[in-house]
């Protein structure tokens, strides 16, 4: 399995521009075999002037300085509240681990985490449940990231149906390296679709957008974030997130 979740095709400028599987059937595929994966990533010179997210993003404003999608197969006969439990459960985000390609080595991506009563970082709280996702609200977490230290999170069920559901993220605080702001809020988003293509199969497709008012700074690190989304589908598959290849060594 481990293998399998390194296959990887890293986009380029004559690879299919991704697509959410919205109305049918997403780009990238999901993979045949469960627990698989394909990554790919686009630059702002891979898009056309004219690309727009699609509308069951969520997402508003043309352009993107960074796409990275991830289409997976999962092994799951259960409900959808049982998915909806992975993301609810923020604390266990704490110790994922990636490959950095600056540092070629394993390194912690996600040194802590916890749900938040509110977009203040001192208000932790009990992980979220199912039910206040279902709430449709906004509900916030705190993730430190080893790199860029702590920021708050926005998240928010899009859809929600027995067999398929959408759940978006984004950057509720800044992010910043160093003295520098390379993410502002709202601009570091993520879109994740769960849908059910089997007895006991569900597709699952993630798509990053860094904004196109994203700091410059922020660019070229498609192979950085390839290796980050490759990580959190890990760990919603329950695996270890520092063995097998890494999508972009």
């Amino acid at each position: 399995m481990l293998a399998m979740i390194g296959a990887t095709a890293a986009g380029h400028a004559a690879a299919p521009l991704p697509l959410p599987p919205c109305d049918g059937p997403p780009a990238p595929p999901y993979p045949a075999a469960a627990g698989a994966a394909t990554i790919q990533a686009w630059g702002a010179a891979d898009l056309p002037d004219s690309w727009k997210p699609p509308s069951c993003t969520g997402w508003h404003g043309a352009g993107a300085r960074m796409l990275v999608a991830l289409s997976g197969t999962i092994a799951h006969a259960g409900s959808s509240d049982d998915l909806l439990a992975r993301f609810a459960s923020v604390s266990s985000m704490r110790g994922i681990r990636y490959w950095s390609v600056t540092d070629k080595q394993w390194r912690p991506l996600i040194v802590d985490a916890a749900a938040l009563a509110d977009a203040r970082t001192r208000s932790r709280r009990g992980d979220f449940s199912p039910a206040e996702l279902k709430s449709g609200r906004d509900l916030f977490f705190l993730e430190e990231d080893s790199r860029s230290g702590a920021v708050v999170y926005r998240m928010r069920l899009l859809e929600n149906r027995p067999d398929r559901f959408v759940l978006a993220v984004d950057n509720a605080t800044p992010i910043k390296f160093m003295l520098f702001t390379l993410f502002s809020p709202g601009t570091m988003q993520s879109v994740y679709f769960l849908e059910r293509v089997g007895p006991d199969r569900w597709g699952y497709y993630s798509l990053l957008r860094a904004g196109a008012e994203t700091s410059a700074m922020a660019a070229g690190h498609a192979a950085s974030y390839m290796n980050r989304a490759q990580a959190l589908y890990r760990h919603f598959l329950g695996v270890p997130t520092d063995q097998g290849p890494p999508a972009a060594p």
